[in-house]
């Protein structure tokens, strides 16, 4: 008798699932944690989240993200995800035209502008698709649960602080160094030396604090342990951008020729 018990246990933990459960308080039916309604008797389990608000949604990510990603997964629409994957887009041209020098193409800060958002409109749309498909796939490749549309709305919502890095501190980089910012003679670095190190510091910080809320939204999102959701984030970075750069540099070395 003893042995069976064992066995039925022993059971149990094998088919158990590999995340949390919910249980239905009027079937006592288990259901996927993420599930707002029962999937034997139809019952509500948790709140619906209809739409996504921008500004409390990225407010919230940066005070609770754990309990704000598990909202976004929630949610019927992930709202503002493409505007996020365009912000990230335009940031990837600006620090393109930074590491490149390629203020020395232009004549005039006006005149460089408008192709680098012209530029980062382009890459906001590639890496819509390109990154989230390399992230959703890695993740998938760990056990990952979440669908194509969370991964993209995980991955555009990780990118909060670095839309912050676009909005507040490009422009005081643009006041302060001027086009000289995207040039090497001289280098942004020998004319206010204290101020490019700060505002570059920050721009390293605020890429990392992006990196950190990917790791706790695949974690969230995918339900993956914390080990397995760094090896996703950073697999994913590693690949996309070592494509990127490549992709970069074969351009400028093609418009060079």
């Amino acid at each position: 008798m003893h042995s069976k018990v064992n066995l039925h246990k022993l059971l149990e933990e094998t088919v158990k699932a590999p995340y949390a459960m919910i249980t239905c308080p009027v079937c006592l039916a288990e259901n996927d944690d993420f599930a707002t309604t029962c999937i034997k008797c139809k019952a509500f389990l948790q709140n619906r989240v209809p739409n996504l608000d921008l500004f409390q949604t990225a407010w919230k990510i940066l005070e609770s993200p754990r309990v704000t990603f598990r909202q976004i997964v929630l949610a019927e629409h992930k709202n503002f995800s493409l505007l996020l994957f365009s912000l990230f887009g335009i940031s990837l041209s600006f620090t393109a035209f930074w590491y490149f020098k390629l203020g020395t193409r232009f004549d005039t800060l006006l005149d460089l502008l408008p192709w680098a958002l012209l530029v980062g409109l382009g890459l906001g749309a590639v890496t819509a698709v390109v990154l989230t498909l390399a992230y959703h796939l890695v993740a998938r490749v760990f056990g990952g649960a979440a669908g194509w549309r969370d991964s993209m709305a995980l991955l555009a919502y990780s990118l909060i602080p670095i839309g912050i890095s676009l909005v507040i501190l490009l422009p005081i980089e643009l006041l302060t160094f001027g086009m000289y910012f995207f040039t090497s003679n001289p280098p942004p670095y020998t004319l206010k030396p204290v101020s490019y190190v700060l505002l570059v510091g920050i721009d390293a910080l605020l890429a990392l604090w992006s990196l950190v809320l990917a790791i706790v939204g695949t974690k969230v999102g995918h339900r993956l342990g914390v080990f397995k959701s760094v090896l996703v984030v950073i697999l994913t970075v590693g690949l996309i951008g070592a494509g990127l750069f490549f992709a970069a540099s074969q351009t400028i070395l093609w418009t060079n020729a």
